[in-house]
């Protein structure tokens, strides 16, 4: 290999560097921005599941609640851009495990990356794709896939979940919060004899008001953030899998200065001994 050769390389190494080290930054400011409020989020959103549930389980106590025309949805959220490392694909992985045996549920796959795997692997029987914009949806998009999410008695969306800056987690979260009363969708841990509690509650406007607006309102809201959850995981995987893209640059650009060293030493070496052996046929020749 020439030492131009080399320093091709080197150049490709350091545009790779650069390009790793720039994405870094942005995940790293883009964590810092939305890490706390996703945070301090999941506590409203988890008490807010909870009274979502009581009132869901109630109003199905009571007969209250309009059964839906569809029966089970499962959404899968993954992105439209790469460099987020492996949450993708165990994502997929995860989706594909929980769902594939389910004959009577439909599935939803948002984002180029899980439209690709499935159109080139073709596991699932039947599925439908949306592709949004961006990775988090604008209000449009919002709301059309809260008006596909309102036919169904039981929507999961599958997303990955920040655990910390380390560790992603492949996961699922009801937001029509059914599960822990009514049926099973694939959550083996779920009772299916667990039963409402035998609390009295006094609803006020009237029950059927209420679950309207849980089903329209709080249905967006807890939409909404299972998409924060799934930005902000990816976003943390991206920042490690740039810092690791960095490190293996560095890594790469330090063997190619090695090589150019020696190849330059060689150079070097040769040259001397041509230095030598024209000194010595001068020598010879005025001998």
């Amino acid at each position: 290999m020439t030492i131009k050769e080399i320093n091709e390389l080197i150049e490709e190494g350091e545009s790779l560097n650069q390009i790793a080290q720039a994405y870094s930054e942005i995940a790293n400011l883009k964590i810092k921005r939305i890490r706390s409020a996703v945070e301090r989020n999941r506590l409203f959103f988890d008490e807010i599941s909870k009274i979502y549930s009581v009132v869901k389980a109630f109003a199905i106590k009571k007969k209250v609640a309009v059964a839906k025309p569809k029966q089970k949805l499962g959404i899968l959220l993954t992105s439209n851009n790469r460099f987020y490392g492996a949450i993708n694909s165990s994502l997929i992985k995860y989706f594909i495990g929980s769902t594939r045996e389910l004959k009577d549920a439909d599935r939803i796959i948002i984002g180029k990356e899980g439209a690709l795997y499935f159109k080139a692997s073709n596991i699932l029987p039947s599925y439908q794709v949306l592709m949004l914009k961006n990775d988090m949806p604008n209000n449009f998009e919002l709301a059309d896939l809260v008006k596909i999410s309102s036919q169904y008695n039981q929507v999961l969306v599958f997303h990955p979940k920040f655990k910390s800056l380390l560790m992603q987690q492949a996961t699922f979260t009801d937001i029509t919060k059914i599960s822990f009363y009514v049926g099973q969708f694939h959550i083996k841990e779920v009772n299916p004899k667990n039963t409402i509690p035998n609390i009295n509650f006094l609803f006020e406007p009237d029950l059927a008001k209420i679950l309207q607006f849980f089903d329209s309102q709080v249905l967006t809201l807890l939409l909404e953030q299972t998409f924060l959850e799934a930005e902000l995981s990816r976003t943390a995987s991206r920042f490690i899998s740039m810092d690791e893209s960095e490190t293996e640059a560095n890594k790469f650009i330090k063997i190619q200065k090695t090589l150019k060293a020696y190849a330059q030493r060689s150079l070097d070496n040769n040259a001397i001994l041509e230095n030598f052996a024209s000194q010595a046929a001068l020598r010879r020749v005025s001998i």
